[in-house]
């Protein structure tokens, strides 16, 4: 395998991210392929938005989609609890924190997106709140205390720097929205990665993964 470097760039209140995640962990799961995930705040800023009625129904319809494409799991605490709740303002800023935050602290970007998706999207949890994602955390064994002071880090300024060089790379690979993929050689050839052709089909993926490395 030739060096190289997968980019991935996701939001973690969007579906088909979410539907792409087990092919992000097969990704990670490949000796010597360095992955690299990239949050585009797709819901940040001045998109941020309200539960609505009208939101609901978009977002059951293409969750609807998005499971039966991926195979990922829509739960009832969240397309009858979380969905339901209409004071929650929708916004990834502080979920792109704290993946900024556990990969500091040694978790890989995809397993933190992983775990905080697997929390909002199974279980129906406000993903909003910093004591939802400091629990995501401690489950993946960081500390409370030093999540916490790497999450506040990086909430703000930093956060913001990281969506706009995500999006700046979303453009540059011409991408098409979330999520978007492409391998960096160290030749330095770019290279554009299709993950939608993939949803649900992980051993084709890795098969896909390795023999594009492989040719290059």
């Amino acid at each position: 395998m030739k060096n190289a470097t997968l980019h991935i760039i996701v939001d973690p209140l969007c579906g088909w991210t979410y539907g792409s995640v087990p092919l992000i962990t097969a990704a990670e799961n490949i000796d010597g392929l360095i992955v690299k995930v990239h949050s585009g705040g797709m819901l940040t800023g001045d998109n941020v938005k309200p539960v609505t009625p009208a939101w609901r129904e978009f977002a059951l319809k293409n969750d609807s989609v998005i499971a039966k494409k991926t195979g990922q799991v829509f739960g009832s605490n969240y397309t009858d609890g979380l969905l339901k709740t209409n004071d929650i303002i929708l916004n990834s800023a502080p979920a792109i924190t704290a993946i900024l935050a556990a990969q500091e602290l040694g978790i890989s970007g995809g397993k933190m997106l992983n775990s905080i998706q697997h929390a909002y999207y199974a279980q129906g949890k406000n993903i909003m709140q910093l004591h939802v994602l400091t629990d995501i955390a401690l489950e993946l064994g960081l500390n409370k205390a030093l999540f916490e002071t790497h999450f506040n880090a990086l909430e703000g300024d930093a956060t913001d720097q990281h969506i706009a060089q995500s999006r700046g790379l979303l453009h540059d690979i011409h991408g098409q929205g979330f999520p978007s993929t492409a391998f960096e050689f160290d030749t330095g050839k770019w290279q554009k990665a299709d993950i939608a052709h993939y949803y649900g089909k992980t051993e084709q993926w890795v098969t896909y993964l390795l023999q594009s490395v492989a040719l290059v």
